[in-house]
């Protein structure tokens, strides 16, 4: 007689893969389909709440399959049920690629940011008072809720009616991040402006003009003061909308 673990092992691996696994014995097949279906039902809809475009562009048929393969144990371990998006993200980067979606990964990525960064347990503090010379003479401090990623299709613009089939000739460099009300906010860098948000990210101790200098010189700019100044107003716009967070003091 199997051990009550071994029996509930059994039980999750049929709910899992039904065609694959036998149904556990002393079970009625009818209550068996209402715990199948309430299993499905529950991941399907998290996943499809967490990946909204992904299940528009999929047919039933297909989205129905694709939760069905993610049942699989191998796929999905965590016993966390805020944690199954992550995985899902996960089990869909080690997909075969998808020649008329190639997309698919990227777009689940996208997606699963959002619901990240909405659900982050960081509380950052917002200081609306700096001003122009902070930014330049003090330390800007990025928002660290907030993620860049540089993705080879266009993920912000997929929905049902438009899905392209090729990589785009550069990359788009898309930030999201979360501002002061709690709402997530996405915008497309240049890529001037992503190696500005790259550097402050992982600054601990160079000014904003520090930054502007050091890139003024990489880029070769004819006029380093203006190149400056243009790059304040980055550095202003991204305080505006909560990417620049605060300041800290150079030592």
């Amino acid at each position: 007689m199997p051990t009550f673990k071994q029996a509930q092992l059994d039980f999750a691996a049929h709910l899992r893969n039904p065609n694959t696994q036998e149904a556990p014995s002393g079970i009625e097949d009818r209550r068996l389909e209402i715990y199948r279906n309430l299993f499905f039902n529950s991941i399907s809809s998290l996943i499809a709440g967490t990946f909204p475009v992904l299940k528009t562009i999929l047919s039933n048929k297909e989205w129905e399959q694709l939760i069905r393969n993610f049942f699989q144990a191998k796929h999905n371990k965590t016993p966390h049920f805020p944690e199954i998006p992550r995985e899902f993200v996960s089990f869909v980067k080690q997909l075969p690629k998808d020649q008329l979606r190639p997309f698919t990964y990227e777009l689940a990525l996208y997606e699963w940011l959002e619901l990240h960064l909405d659900k982050h347990l960081n509380e950052v503090e917002f200081n609306l008072k700096v001003n122009e010379k902070d930014l330049l003479d003090d330390i800007p401090v990025i928002n660290t809720v907030s993620s860049l990623q540089a993705y080879q299709f266009p993920v912000h613009q997929i929905s049902a009616n438009n899905q392209p089939t090729k990589p785009l000739e550069q990359p788009v460099f898309l930030l999201l991040w979360r501002n002061k009300d709690n709402q997530v906010k996405f915008t497309e860098l240049q890529p001037f402006s992503a190696l500005l948000f790259e550097q402050l990210k992982n600054n601990n101790s160079l000014s904003g003009r520090q930054h502007l200098t050091g890139l003024a010189k990489q880029s070769k700019a004819q006029d380093t003061n203006q190149f400056i100044n243009f790059g304040l107003q980055t550095l202003k716009h991204w305080h505006q909308q909560n990417i620049i967070n605060t300041i800290r003091t150079t030592s």
